[in-house]
Order: C-alpha cells, then sequence, then structure tokens
C-alpha cells in the first residue's frame, strides 16, 4: 500500500513538473491566447452558435496567424465566410457581415478538377466584377535572389501562370455607395473569396503564389489571347 501510495503521489508530482515546465517554455515564447476550431466549423455559421465548435489555447507567438482571435467580443454580428477544419485558428478575416455572403450562383467543378479557394483585395479581382462561370488569367509578383548565392540583391519578378482558369464561385463585400455616376459601377467594400476549378499542379501553384507572393486576376473572355509565360524582371517590363 505505502508504494502504491509513492507510486500515485510521485506521478502527480511528474505531472505538475511537466505542466510548470510548459508553461514556462511557453512564457518565454511569448505566449498568446487564440480560438481554435475543436470540430469542422461550416460556411455561414453565426458566431452567436461558435461558441460550441472553439477552444481557447495558448500558442507561442510565433504560431499564431496574423488577424488571430482571442474572442468573439467585438464580432458578435458576424458569420463564418468560409469552411473552418478543425484545429484552425479563427482569422477576423474568416468572418463577414451576413449580408456579405453573396455567392453569386454557382457552377459545377468539370470532372477531374478541385476547387481551392484564395482571399483577395477588390483591385485584384478586376474590381470585384467576376461571377461564377467567368474565367480568369492567373498572374503573380515574388521577391527572389539568385539560387546558391547569399550575397546576390533581392529582384521583383513577374509572371502569367494560367489563363481561362474557371471561377466556381465568389463571396465579395456588397458595395458601401448608394449613388454612382452614369457609366460607372459601385466600389466593393471588402475582400473576396475566390473559388477556382482546377487541377492539382494548378492549386499547388495557386497555394504557393497566395502564400509567398501576390496573385492578380484578370477577366478573359473565350476570345482572349494565352499569354507569354515568360518570368519578367523589371528590365523586360521596362522595355
Amino acid at each position: 500500500m505505502a508504494a502504491l501510495v509513492l507510486a500515485i503521489v510521485g506521478a502527480i508530482l511528474l505531472l505538475n513538473y511537466v505542466k510548470a515546465a510548459d508553461l514556462r517554455a511557453q512564457k518565454d515564447l511569448n505566449p498568446v491566447t487564440v480560438l481554435v476550431a475543436t470540430t469542422d466549423i461550416p460556411a455561414g455559421t453565426s458566431v452567436g452558435d461558435l461558441a460550441s465548435y472553439l477552444e481557447t489555447k495558448s500558442l507561442p507567438g510565433t504560431a499564431v496567424a496574423p488577424g488571430a482571435l482571442s474572442t468573439l467580443e467585438e464580432v458578435t454580428d458576424r458569420v463564418v465566410a468560409s469552411d473552418i477544419v478543425a484545429g484552425e485558428q479563427l482569422l477576423d478575416a474568416k468572418l463577414v457581415a451576413e449580408s456579405a455572403q453573396l455567392t453569386p450562383g454557382t457552377v459545377a467543378v468539370p470532372s477531374g478538377l478541385q476547387e481551392v479557394t484564395v482571399l483577395l483585395e477588390p483591385e485584384r479581382v478586376a474590381g470585384g466584377n467576376l461571377t461564377a462561370g467567368d474565367k480568369v488569367g492567373i498572374f503573380t509578383n515574388f521577391t527572389v535572389k539568385e539560387k546558391n548565392n547569399p550575397d546576390a540583391e533581392e529582384d521583383e519578378v513577374a509572371k502569367h501562370l494560367y489563363d481561362k482558369v474557371l471561377v466556381t464561385a465568389i463571396q465579395i463585400a456588397p458595395s458601401e455607395q448608394t449613388e454612382t455616376k452614369e457609366g460607372t459601377t459601385a466600389m466593393p467594400s471588402g475582400s473576396a473569396y475566390v473559388t477556382f476549378g482546377v487541377d492539382s499542379v494548378q492549386a499547388t501553384k495557386i497555394i504557393y503564389a497566395q502564400l509567398n507572393g501576390a496573385l492578380w486576376l484578370t477577366k478573359q473572355n473565350d476570345d482572349t489571347n494565352p499569354g507569354d509565360r515568360t518570368v519578367l524582371d523589371v528590365n523586360e517590363v521596362l522595355k
């Protein structure tokens, strides 16, 4: 009995020591409390219903995504703009006013393709003048350095990635303007979630460009000529 009691006490002391060590380690990493999804959250879920989907976690500052929320107190009148998967941090950009969930229809994904979504500012989505079913050109800009040369200077390059990529869905906040001049359209008031129907290679490049560079879309039609896929630097642009 004495041995059993000692074993239990030892286990409790060890557990407390490990917890204290974890707290000390996190303290050195500037911990930040954030909201994390415990289960998948479907698009359209209101903030009022989010409590059962979320838990608070203390994460090292370097692991916290930009715009991660630690409380729902200031976003009570919003809804989830796109699906959130379990383990994902709740970002302010993922919550929009209910009126911003404007999906001008959707189109079926062509057989063999898949969907990928990016978040872009209005000027990067042809001023917001895109609807599901449109085809777009996808362009990207990067800051790069010569490979295996640590002393090389950074260089800005641009590349035309793809032509006539199908937009299967788009969500964009409505304009806050009530009146516009004849021949003009109202400016959109927020960023847009644009979903494409693509293959795996296209999805990989789009995701990489979204995370590490800058994406721009052009609105194309069936008569749009295919573009040159050459990588351009400032010298080529200014020719």
